[in-house]
């Protein structure tokens, strides 16, 4: 028999644990702040920032095509595009025909390419590549990411929301890892909500009063109380959103792949106007290492499927008259070898193109195309433009933060968004 004391201590971690991170856990000190413990609205920065996660590490060579030049028909004589299906930007530079509406968008000046993003001393490894990306450090391992780092120092200390970020999926990328602020992975509006078992609904109401019961307890033990606040605030921003989505009427028709679902979820919650300012949707099969142009899942497919899923959820929130407070960012862990391989594919590589797109976008080319005469050791290419670079110009020019608090350090701006 357990009294309530007991009870309680046990039911907080049961109920609760799952919500929190371990490094989480590691650092929680008594009084210390959390998201949940905020009810200060003093942050008036409405603008929302979508991150498109191209996983597995994409073809920039055959997204951004340096078709003005022979020496990548040279390179690749089986997957080059032709010339005459490319989406000209330039007489030198163009698009893959996959990317029609993503052209139509450039066209409207409201589409930045970011040409050669890369690091020094470039990691192809999945795994290792993913967390520099997301952690904006090349050199040392870190435990939080550079969003997430920008939710403590931001969001956790100025905005009273309970959902200020979300990724849309299963597993929480390090992207989204802070210390103070806990953020969910959504995988749908039905399985985002207090989940009780559907054989008793007649129990769901007490259920869910136990729960909140046990976790509006105080606790003098640090750690239980932050799980507590962590569970509720869980429980309380699911609740929000389930009330939020109910605003969303739309009458574009979006694609019924997964990534575009996941759009569709990302402009349901905008439509909910509950504050949530970072949203991260992730789509895979990047990694074409054989039959790239051919396989059941290829690299034009995931183009075309990336691009109807854009051009959606960009029309969605033109209707909504919200267009002009969101930048979205693609980014993949690496582009692939500038030479084509014996199967059809392309192996792992260094640097890759990244779009910004958005009404506030300065459109165009930024940076400078990497050389196909010029590479490394390995035969692949020489990044022009750091990817920190990339972040310290959203961090400063679209989310207002300090960049060099977040990254470590200071990195050129690259002016692709608008005053």
């Amino acid at each position: 028999m357990l009294n309530r004391r007991e009870f309680l201590k046990r039911g907080v971690t049961f109920v609760s644990l799952s919500l929190a991170s371990r490094s989480m856990l590691m650092q929680v000190t008594p009084g210390h702040d959390t998201v949940f413990g905020q009810a200060s609205t003093l942050s008036g920065n409405s603008r929302l920032f979508v991150i498109i996660q191209l996983n597995g590490g994409n073809d920039g060579l055959n997204t951004v095509i340096p078709y003005g030049t022979g020496l990548y028909y040279d390179a690749r004589p089986k997957l080059a595009v032709p010339p005459k299906e490319i989406l000209p930007v330039t007489g030198q530079i163009g698009l893959h025909p996959k990317l029609t509406n993503l052209k139509k968008l450039y066209d409207a000046g409201k589409v930045a390419i970011v040409q050669g993003v890369g690091y020094p001393n470039a990691n192809r490894s999945h795994f290792r590549s993913t967390d520099i990306w997301m952690t904006a450090n090349p050199d040392t391992v870190e435990k939080t990411g550079w969003l997430g780092r920008y939710l403590d120092e931001s969001i956790a200390r100025f905005h009273g929301t309970k959902l200020p970020a979300a990724n849309i999926g299963g597993t929480l990328p390090l992207t989204l890892v802070g210390e103070k602020v806990v953020v969910p992975s959504i995988a749908s509006l039905e399985s985002y909500q207090f989940l009780t078992d559907t054989r008793y609904p007649q129990e769901r109401e007490k259920r869910l009063r136990l729960f909140q019961t046990i976790n509006g307890q105080s606790f003098e033990n640090a750690y239980l109380d932050y799980l507590a606040q962590t569970g509720l605030g869980a429980q309380q921003s699911a609740d929000e959103l389930q009330t939020a989505v109910k605003k969303y009427t739309s009458k574009i028709e979006y694609p019924t792949d997964p990534f575009a679902q996941g759009l569709k979820l990302i402009a349901q919650i905008i439509a909910g106007g509950i504050g949530t300012q970072i949203l991260y949707v992730t789509i895979g099969g990047f990694d074409t290492h054989a039959e790239q142009n051919t396989a059941r899942v290829n690299h034009p497919m995931l183009l075309e499927t990336v691009d109807k899923g854009l051009d959606a959820f960009y029309r969605d929130i033109s209707q909504m008259g919200v267009a002009e407070d969101i930048v979205m960012m693609t980014f993949s862990e690496f582009g692939r070898r500038v030479r084509e391989n014996g199967s059809l594919g392309t192996d792992h590589g260094t640097a890759a193109p990244m779009f910004v797109i958005g009404d506030r976008v300065k459109g165009g080319l930024h940076g400078e195309h990497p050389s196909l005469t010029k590479l490394d050791d390995n035969g692949d290419l020489m990044y022009t433009v750091d990817f920190r670079s990339v972040y310290a110009t959203i961090l400063e020019e679209w989310l207002g933060a300090d960049s060099q608090a977040i990254l470590g350090k200071r990195f050129e701006r690259l002016g692709f968004l608008k005053r």
